[in-house]
């Protein structure tokens, strides 16, 4: 119904109650009906009108009333008023409303609603029942009025209003609590105006600052308190510092620093006024000189863990090897924490900074006073061993730090074991030369000390110094054989436990230098410890993918083919596109490779950069080993983080399974827990009858290792694969 309302609404049932009788007569009716629907046009485009049941259900809206709220007339009626509840008005607003219009009054207030849109709308509202003809109320009229833009401008107005008052009340608060100390006197230099911050300037002299006094009586008094940093009245020249103040005073001019009690400081600001007066400006430089303090510190100081940093330890290095006499002996010990990186990644950083200042207290807590403790970034560590006397106290001390990394650390609810590779060079003043010298020897002995097979230390000897020159020139030979082509692929077959028969191979790098084959383990570490594991991966990728087209030209089936790729290589973006290129260019499917990847590639920081690159390998076909599982600290977040296909069970656990119940129980739980996930499971190093058996009865899917063969250079295959293609079981024994 558009409109108003009908004369119906208002009238109610009283026109049904007049009787034939007692009616006013059609024409009266018809009149009044008119006069209503004057009344209608008159106010129907500025009025807001809205008729509820008893319950507050809508009945019938005007016009007006659809515009304002923004629904339509079909939303509304037969609606809860509470649809337009802004929620600006508490509840008592309402139960105030509703007290007085169901007792038969009429109500009036300001109503702010909400429209459809989210936007909000104020109405002068005005409600009243609506009665039956035996008196009863029916239901309610409300007549609105919009408001909004009254609101919103006494809204403008009082925030206008406070903000005045605020700015106001900031002015008066500058001016009181300027943070300069101001202070004015006159010609005979008695002090004449101050504000509450000059008198803040000197807490303990406070009481001599009064209206009246000179400046001399001021001045005496305050170093009598003892407010002055570098004069006291105990010293016997402190007159003389008075006059010296007093000089300054009488004649201003440069600005100048003094020094205050309570490790505080001013600059002073005097000028005499062209009416004589002297005003002097105070102005607290107290952050200013702490900051030069802090910012001398952080350069010295590592901002985690508070120990001195690389730069202030090679001074201090500097300064030893400068001042030490010739027959006493230093020493520097550089640390290396290892597996923090796999703490890290897997606990979080907080975690891993909480691990790193605990670290840095222990080694603070297990050297002598006078030996410096430097972090010299991310989890390396140094230790200035200074005057220590002897190679052996040095060592002594060493092995002290190594035994205070025993204890595991508290993360929050965890505890974990981290361990340390130490390096340990003597500084002679005669013989150790420079700070870098010094730390290069010491950076060569750490690294032996990794090779050792860390959580150990060493000491620098030449000889070591000879091992790294080599291990360089290794790396220029791996370099050139990569290049040149030199890198060569070996197949380690793999078979199905259930059969015996062929499943597949891994490829494993091989390079002959100078008639001798490099063990592969070598030829990794080289690779990782230079720039050389992209190219790597990729000429082991290629070797495959070669040895597999051979295969396929003389009929044989090679099965699915596992390669190792690095963590460098799953972080370009581009490494998936080219190994699918790479695969369909030597005429390959993407189902038949298999990427290898450790857990610690998994764990990697650049996880996530990793995962992207697996996932699109294994949406393309591409299936995913997860090496060498159960050694790291891989969890089951990971397995389910990332599409790994393949569980290959480490030769440690395989080694004693049978007759360790220890390695069966893992095995086992490894197998059950890879079958639950959808993903079959590869027991490595594999070379008796009776852990192929075991392995069997636990369940696991494929065997590699010796007992079904060795490690095969490609052009030495053949024999392999004609057994293979015989269909004869690779494994021939009597379990």
């Amino acid at each position: 119904m558009r409109g108003l309302f009908n004369a119906q609404d208002l009238l109610g049932s009283e026109t049904e109650s007049l009787g034939p009788g007692k009616c006013a007569g059609q024409n009266d009716l018809q009149d009044v009906l008119a006069e209503l629907a004057s009344f209608r046009t008159a106010l129907d485009p500025h009025t807001i009108v809205g008729i509820t049941n008893r319950a507050g259900t809508i009945t019938n809206v005007n016009d007006r009333f659809c515009q304002i709220s923004k629904y339509s007339r079909l939303e509304l009626i037969g609606a809860k008023h509470s649809l337009l509840n802004s929620g600006q008005h508490l509840p008592a607003f309402f139960q105030e409303m509703w007290r007085v219009i169901s007792g038969g009054a009429r109500w009036h207030g300001e109503i702010c609603n909400r429209a459809k849109d989210g936007s909000l709308y104020w109405v002068d509202t005005t409600i009243a029942p609506k009665m039956d003809g035996s008196g009863r109320i029916c239901g309610y009229v409300s007549i609105r009025y919009d408001i909004t833009q009254r609101k919103q401008a006494e809204k403008a107005l009082n925030d206008e209003n406070l903000r005045r008052e605020r700015a106001e009340m900031l002015l008066r608060d500058i001016i009181e609590t300027l943070p300069n100390g101001v202070a004015a006197y006159d010609e005979s230099d008695r002090l004449i105006l101050f504000n509450s911050s000059f008198k803040e300037c000197y807490r303990r002299a406070g009481g001599a600052i009064v209206e009246g006094r000179r400046f001399q009586d001021i001045m005496e008094d305050a170093v009598a308190c003892g407010e002055f940093a570098d004069v006291s009245c105990r010293d016997d020249d402190w007159q003389n510092w008075i006059n010296a103040r007093l000089r300054n005073h009488r004649n201003p001019g440069r600005a100048f620093l003094q020094a205050i009690s309570e490790d505080r400081w001013f600059k002073v600001q005097e000028r005499r006024s062209a009416s004589g007066y002297i005003v002097g400006v105070q102005t607290d430089v107290t952050d200013l000189k702490r900051a030069e303090r802090q910012v001398k510190v952080q350069a010295e100081a590592d901002p985690l863990t508070g120990l001195l940093n690389r730069r202030a330890l090679i001074e201090r290095l500097t300064a030893v090897l400068s001042s030490q006499k010739a027959e006493r002996h230093s020493a520097l010990v550089l640390i290396d924490l290892d597996g923090f990186k796999a703490i890290n990644d897997m606990h979080g950083h907080g975690a891993g900074d909480a691990l790193l200042i605990e670290v840095g207290k222990r080694f603070r807590d297990n050297v002598r006073k006078s030996d410096i403790v430097a972090r010299l970034g991310g989890d390396e560590y140094a230790v200035l061993l200074v005057d220590v006397g002897s190679t052996a106290n040095a060592i002594r001390i060493v092995r002290k730090l190594l035994r205070s990394l025993e204890s595991p650390v508290r993360l929050g609810r965890k505890s974990v074991r981290v361990s340390g590779s130490f390096g340990l060079a003597i500084v002679r003043k005669s013989k150790s030369g420079t700070p870098l010298k010094v730390f290069k020897r010491a950076d060569i002995a750490l690294y032996r000390a990794k090779h050792n097979g860390r959580s150990t230390y060493a000491v620098y000897n030449t000889d070591m110094e000879r091992s790294i020159r080599q291990r360089e020139a290794m790396i220029e030979a791996l370099r050139r054989a990569i290049a040149q082509g030199e890198i060569q692929v070996a197949m380690q077959p793999q078979t199905r436990f259930v059969d015996r028969g062929h499943a597949g191979f891994e490829a494993l790098v091989r390079w002959q230098k100078d008639n001798q084959w490099v063990p592969a383990a070598d030829i990794v570490s080289l690779a990782e410890q230079s720039d050389l594991i992209c190219a790597l991966g990729h000429a082991v990728l290629s070797g495959t993918l070669n040895a597999m087209s051979a295969m396929k030209r003389k009929d044989f089936a090679p099965g699915k083919v596992a390669v190792n790729v690095a963590a460098a290589q799953l972080r370009n973006p581009n490494f998936a596109k080219e190994l699918l290129d790479a695969v369909s260019a030597h005429g390959h499917r993407a189902s038949e490779i298999i990427i290898e990847v450790t857990e610690g590639v998994i764990l990697d920081r650049t996880s996530e950069a990793i995962g992207v690159t697996l996932n699109r390998l294994f949406e393309a076909g591409v299936k995913i080993a997860l090496d060498d599982f159960g050694t790291g600290y891989a969890s089951l977040t990971h397995l389910q983080r990332y599409p790994v296909s393949y569980i290959k069970i480490d030769r440690s656990f395989v080694k004693d399974v049978g007759h360790n119940r220890g390695c069966n129980a893992i095995v086992r739980a490894v197998t059950s827990l890879a079958h639950s996930l959808g993903m079959e499971v590869v027991a490595e190093g594999v070379e008796t009858p009776s852990q192929y058996q075991s392995l069997l009865e636990m369940g696991c899917d494929y065997a590699q290792g010796y007992l079904v063969a060795k490690p095969i250079l490609t052009e030495e295959i053949d024999a392999y694969l004609l057994n293979c293609k015989a269909d004869r079981p690779v494994l021939t024994f009597v379990a």
